[in-house]
């Protein structure tokens, strides 16, 4: 009887430490690799107007076209692309470059150390679409991007994240209507130093928005000779399928 149970227990024993050496005898190997493109690529990374005066109105034009990788893909892979433009503060630093704005803990924006912000351009930079769209079987039209928008919105000081929220503009391209790229028209009205501004300083920012009020727009004496800066972020929202 004892000699049932003592090899009973030694068989058990056997089985149990040879299953770790079949589980070694075979493995699988799935190999994974992805080429990761974006799928927009911009005509410029800079919009200098240089030296402007008070009350000037200049244009400047860059293009937001589908990506040779995208256009490449196919048919029945991705063909819409939604994107905003978003309007950030400006910093610089003692080497007059310009590092990117970040956001604190509370949600503000902060330059990184070392560097400030620069008096801000966002609102008064207009931003409007000017191309023409292929028929979008979603808006039904030849235009798929949004209104656009006028200059003098938000207000010159306290710009905040929520406020690039705000005021961001939209776009879409659409691969299987032909619909490769949006030309943006980038507008400066540029503004006046407090109680330097002229008589018709009124009727010049109530011609681009009838609920803004001018005085609220006058820049800041202190400012005067310093370079005003606005970073324009744009960001891909969606990428998705034609629709049937």
């Amino acid at each position: 009887m004892k000699k049932k149970i003592v090899l009973g227990l030694a068989a058990a024993g056997t089985a149990v430490a040879m299953i770790p050496l079949f589980a070694a005898f075979e493995a699988h190997v799935i190999n994974v690799t992805a080429k990761i493109e974006n799928a927009l690529k911009v005509s410029a990374y800079e919009i200098a107007f240089g030296t402007v005066f008070p009350q000037e109105e200049l244009d400047k034009t860059f293009d937001v076209q589908l990506s040779d990788s995208f256009v490449e893909t196919g048919q029945n892979r991705a063909d819409n692309v939604r994107y905003v433009i978003r309007q950030k503060p400006k910093c610089v630093d003692s080497q007059g470059d310009h590092p990117q704005v970040t956001e604190d803990a509370q949600g503000n924006f902060e330059c990184p150390d070392g560097s400030t912000m620069m008096p801000l351009l966002c609102p008064y930079l207009s931003k409007h679409e000017q191309t023409g769209d292929g028929q979008d079987n979603e808006t039904g039209s030849g235009e798929n991007d949004s209104a656009g928008l006028n200059a003098f919105h938000g207000l010159p000081g306290p710009w905040t994240p929520s406020t690039t929220v705000t005021y961001q503009v939209a776009g879409k391209l659409i691969k299987s209507l032909n619909d490769f790229s949006d030309t943006w028209n980038i507008d400066l009205k540029v503004p006046c130093f407090e109680d330097k501004c002229a008589q018709d300083w009124d009727e010049f920012v109530l011609g681009q928005n009838p609920q803004a009020n001018p005085d609220a727009y006058r820049a800041d004496l202190d400012d005067e000779h310093e370079v005003f800066g606005c970073d324009l972020w744009l960001e891909v929202t969606e990428v998705s399928q034609s629709t049937p």
